[in-house]
């Protein structure tokens, strides 16, 4: 039984290390961030309240939820159009770049 584990994550481990698409660009998602800052601000930090902050969150949240926009699984009108000419491999670099940025927290006093 450990054995068969073992193989099946040694297989898991290589298949996606092998993927061509993992060759994640964070720069080239700082510049598809250029089109977010608009509402989303110039580092993911939105100034309207209705708007969520994009600093610091999850790559694999990002990257999710995004994919969720441009398929429909998640409604809303303008994050539909912005996401719908994104591919894979921007989203990637886009939620990887935002993923990057540092958030500091402090609980209150």
């Amino acid at each position: 039984m450990t054995r068969t584990l073992s193989t099946i994550l040694t297989v898991a481990a290589l298949a996606f290390t092998a993927s061509p698409s993992l060759a994640i660009d964070a720069d080239n998602g700082r510049k598809i961030a250029r089109k977010c800052s608009v509402c989303h601000g110039k580092l993911g930090m939105a100034r309207d309240p209705e708007v969520p902050n994009l600093a610091g969150q999850s790559a694999f949240y990002l990257e999710k939820t995004l994919k969720d926009y441009r398929s429909g699984i998640r409604e809303d009108r303008r994050m539909t159009l912005m996401v719908k000419p994104l591919s894979d491999d921007d989203i990637k670099d886009l939620s990887a770049w935002f993923a990057s940025i540092k958030v500091t927290v402090e609980a209150p006093g």
